[in-house]
């Protein structure tokens, strides 16, 4: 039963993370994405197959790499047409995880054919990985190709051609480095290669039945899951590192007059030829980790709610003037409890040369209380990223923010206190603020009591077990009749009808 609810929860996170990446690079630059994509699916396999040595002809193998990528992207649109995208990815990832294990001894064979039969089949699947990773981002979102479209597509050939540069790079890399080292190479590529695709199929076969959801197997999946966006840059500093290696076996400089004239033109050549491979090694990585660096440190970046206002109530109600609102911005507020809950809500206007505010709480009765951000005529839930058409806002069910009752008399918006406090529970952040015991009136601060009480939705706070054992025997006592509050599972009924 543990087991069962771990993976339900584990998969669930899975899907509202990549979501929630969605929407992140939506609402930045979208464009990195499809260089990212490229380089998730390909830069690995690329600097494999590089490693693995020589064959026929950089014809032949780019070739065998480009109809074999191809093959598996249309495999997958294929697929995905007919709704077996799922299952023809699970055999993909089989088949490379079975490739890279027989791979390492299939480089060692002088047999070029088989050697490139390999790399036609890794590229199928690694194809289908690209179809997989892009799905959610066509370079045709519609019947014109316009401009994003258009810089889309570049930015997805210039990542193919960087790939398809660096391997004909690195081919020259691995003939001059030691076999022991292009040995480490190959084999700490394969590992990764292999914990990425492995992290998927384990994730796989734990949702299909087929491998136990124990504690320890569905944390390592976890695990590699995680760090695996960080493989590619391991794959780049694989490259760094060899690249240098290879820079060190360049000829030492020596004077025309010890080697003659000859050889010391040959010396300065090979240098110069080691140099400018070392050069555009360099330079390939930098462009790439430009890219990846600003996808994961800007692109990928979750987008903040702004800091809400912090508001008192004057005679138990909150009074915001229209005039506020009339920018057709979102204004956020709070209200810290006694207790130090951090109630928030947020009011808009809802039509643009009309006065219709809405107030609302700033969460949602699916996803809970990471808040909301207004981008145009939209309301874009964080969490799911659910947009939200603005008119809408104050109605309630699906992922609207949760609406609260409140009045309008063509000059304020009014609601009260009471109001705000029954939805305290709809959040989870709790501000450092100082309490009282209710049992023997000790003044603590709340994150810092020993025990703690929830009675009617309200919390409490104890400085020890034994006024806390005191309270939980006779509630009433101490604070009279139960507070009233809400829940998310209670529904949006709980707060009555909501003012129009």
């Amino acid at each position: 039963m543990c087991s069962s609810f771990n993976l339900k929860f584990a998969s669930l996170f899975l899907h509202v993370n990549e979501k929630r990446r969605k929407f992140f690079v939506e609402g930045h630059d979208a464009m990195s994405i499809y260089f990212i994509h490229v380089m998730q699916a390909l830069l690995g396999f690329t600097l494999l197959s590089a490693l693995w040595g020589k064959y026929p002809s950089l014809k032949a193998t780019f070739l065998a790499s480009f109809i074999g990528i191809w093959i598996g992207i249309g495999l997958f649109e294929f697929a995905n047409l007919y709704l077996w995208d799922t299952t023809l990815k699970l055999y993909a990832n089989g088949v490379i995880a079975v490739l890279l294990l027989l791979g390492w001894a299939v480089c060692l064979l002088p047999f070029k054919s088989v050697k490139l039969a390999l790399i036609a089949l890794l590229a199928i699947s690694f194809g289908i990985e690209y179809g997989t990773l892009s799905r959610d981002f066509p370079l045709l979102k519609g019947a014109l190709l316009d401009t994003l479209s258009i810089v889309s597509l570049g930015i997805v050939i210039l990542s193919a051609g960087l790939l398809l540069l660096l391997y004909w790079l690195m081919t020259k890399v691995a003939e001059k480095i030691r076999p022991s080292v292009r040995n480490t190479a190959i084999a700490l590529t394969t590992l990764f290669l292999l914990l990425d695709i492995l992290g998927e199929l384990g994730i796989a076969l734990m949702r299909l039945g087929v491998l136990p959801t124990s504690t320890w197997l569905l944390s390592a999946v976890a695990k590699v899951l995680h760090y695996s966006a960080f493989f590619t840059y391991i794959y780049l500093a694989i490259i760094v590192v060899l690249s240098t290696l290879f820079l060190r076996q360049q000829p030492r400089k020596e004077p025309k007059e010890t080697v003659g004239v000859i050889a010391s033109r040959r010396i300065r050549a090979t240098r110069a030829h080691l140099q400018k491979i070392f050069t555009c090694n360099i330079m390939i990585v930098l462009t790439m980790s430009a890219f990846i660096l600003y996808y994961d440190l800007v692109a990928s970046r979750p987008p903040t709610i702004s800091t809400p206002t912090i508001l008192e109530p004057v005679n138990g109600e909150f009074k915001i003037p229209m005039e506020l609102l009339r920018d057709n911005d979102l204004h956020r507020f709070a209200y810290i409890t006694d207790e130090g809950n951090k109630i928030r809500f947020f009011l808009l206007n809802r039509y643009k040369g009309k006065d219709a505010p809405v107030a609302v709480f700033d969460a949602c009765m699916i996803c809970g209380d990471m808040g909301y951000v207004k981008k145009g005529d939209e309301l874009i839930c964080i969490s799911c990223n659910v947009r939200i058409f603005i008119p809408s806002v104050g109605k309630e069910g699906g992922c609207n923010p949760i609406p609260f009752p409140y009045q309008f008399d063509g000059k304020e918006i009014i609601f009260k206190l009471e109001t705000i406090l029954k939805g305290v529970n709809y959040f989870s952040e709790v501000v450092e603020k100082s309490v009282s015991d209710p049992v023997s009136g000790a003044k603590m601060i709340n994150l810092k009591a020993p025990k703690t009480y929830v009675f009617g939705g309200k919390t409490y706070y104890f400085e020890n077990n034994d006024t806390y054992e005191k309270f939980k025997e006779n509630p009433e006592r101490y604070v009279g009749t139960a507070s009233e509050s809400h829940w998310r599972a209670q529904g949006y009924q709980a707060l009555g009808d909501v003012s129009k």
